[in-house]
């Protein structure tokens, strides 16, 4: 399933990460889509709509209580990779595998359903996402945050 994941995602991937700084972004051109197929699972995806660029995707296998998170970075790996929500972080500390995108690399890790940051976002909505020395800021409101929140409800997650 995680070369079919990689495969999937770096089909789906296109991110600028040329601009590094500290503040954090928000993307008007980015919300969050839920997808669901028999082979694939379920897939809880922030990115540009009828596009390829994908700045996160979580997935899992219907009640598994198991997410696979997964965020595009530089193919370079500088700086830290990972989500916050609230006061929870979960930072991804695999190595940056390519994709077929030049310059562009993805950082995939396993989580439980109930890690406090991923808890913290099916709650909240609030999610920020660290990549390449930025923060991108990727809130799920109204209609999004119901899908969040049943994206976790169908992983295996009470919220």
């Amino acid at each position: 399933m995680r070369t079919r994941s990689i495969f999937g995602l770096s089909a789906a991937l296109v991110i600028a990460a040329a601009c590094a700084h500290q503040n954090t972004e928000t993307r008007a051109d980015m919300a969050w889509a839920l997808n669901h197929t028999q082979s694939e699972g379920l897939k809880l995806v922030y990115g540009e709509a009828r596009s390829d660029n994908v700045l996160v995707m979580l997935s899992c296998q219907p009640q598994s209580g198991q997410v696979e998170v997964a965020v595009t970075t530089s193919d370079t790996g500088s700086g830290v990779v990972g989500l916050a929500s609230q006061r929870e972080g979960f930072e991804l500390t695999s190595p940056v595998a390519p994709t077929p995108i030049q310059g562009v690399g993805v950082v995939m890790e396993m989580a439980s359903a109930d890690t406090p940051a991923l808890n913290s976002f099916a709650r909240t909505g609030d999610l920020d996402v660290r990549t390449a020395g930025r923060t991108v800021s990727a809130p799920a409101v109204g209609a999004d945050h119901e899908m969040v929140a049943d994206f976790f409800g169908q992983c295996g997650q009470p919220v």
